[in-house]
């Protein structure tokens, strides 16, 4: 297994401040048959000439300009057509990786993914370890300081509409990806996309052992926020989008789950049944969230 070559996606966007000792720990792996496939999306900083210094003294790194800067899910789906290998992991710019990741997540995924004689579709994911932005400690285990349960993603009635998979610890096979394709773009995010997937059409894992220090900053996409008022406004604002995006996700997946044209309209009755069977069981974990969800669900799912 050790001269199993494993593709690493790592999407960048203005990511100077953090990627050259993110890099690092990926090329740093206990299993170093790797190719590091950086895809930047128009960055206006040095990340793109730090990722050029180092694909030229280390052959794994490739790196790639990503034609249309519209975000990341379009990043990592772009970063996929270089990838040929029969394991993907995804990666951020920011995290540092422990050094035994790629090889502790790949054995877990070997010992899964038959089923029958035959390599099913299969993703893993870890648990991990919460840091500042200097990688001091804030949390030593991610899911309890964010009080989610990271079972519920091994339920598809629960990843129809919610994922607590972040990708940046997962580990799918190609068999999955050869299922799944790349992401469709009403789709709000690669992880849910793929976990969903597994979930629907073969195996999902969880591995509880920390396998990324998931560093916290100001800049990040999901994590440390600053306090200020008009902050918090903003990051509403900004969680609200993500809970629009997310309605639209969950009524596709749904109507592919009941084998529906994704063009289908949902009666009453069924968002009233989504309700009572998807939502309603896990109404505890972030419960703001889930009475937004499930009235935009109602309103315009």
């Amino acid at each position: 297994m050790c001269n199993t070559v494993v593709d690493v996606i790592l999407a960048a966007h203005n990511g100077e401040k953090y990627i050259k000792e993110q890099i690092e720990s990926i090329l740093g792996q206990t299993h170093s048959a790797l190719k590091l496939i950086v895809t930047d999306d128009g960055s206006k900083d040095s990340t793109v000439d730090i990722v050029k210094s180092i694909a030229a003294i280390d052959t794994r790194v490739s790196l790639h300009i990503c034609p249309d800067s519209t975000g990341v899910v379009s990043n990592f789906n772009y970063g996929l057509q270089f990838s040929n290998a029969d394991y993907i992991f995804f990666s951020d710019q920011d995290d540092v990786w422990e050094d035994t990741k790629i090889e502790l997540m790949l054995s877990k995924m070997r010992e899964t993914e038959t089923v029958n004689g035959a390599v099913a579709p299969c993703l893993g994911f870890s648990n991990l370890h919460v840091v500042d932005e200097h990688l001091q400690t804030i949390h030593s285990d991610f899911y309890r300081f964010s009080q989610l349960t990271p079972e519920n993603n091994l339920n598809i009635n629960y990843l129809l509409w919610r994922s607590s998979v972040y990708g940046c610890t997962t580990v799918m096979n190609r068999v999955l990806f050869n299922c799944a394709g790349k992401v469709p773009a009403r789709i709000a995010m690669h992880d849910h996309w793929y976990a969903f997937q597994a979930a629907l059409h073969g195996k999902i894992f969880y591995v509880p052992q920390t396998l990324i220090r998931y560093r916290q900053h100001s800049a990040n996409v999901v994590g440390a926020h600053q306090r200020g008022l008009l902050a918090r406004i903003k990051r509403f604002r900004k969680t609200l989008d993500g809970i629009k995006r997310s309605v639209v996700s969950a009524r596709l997946m749904y109507l592919m789950y009941h084998h529906k044209d994704e063009n289908s309209p949902l009666s009453l009755t069924e968002k009233l049944s989504f309700l009572k069977n998807n939502i309603l069981p896990y109404y505890k974990e972030r419960l703001a969230y889930n009475m937004i969800f499930s009235i935009l669900w109602l309103t315009h799912g």
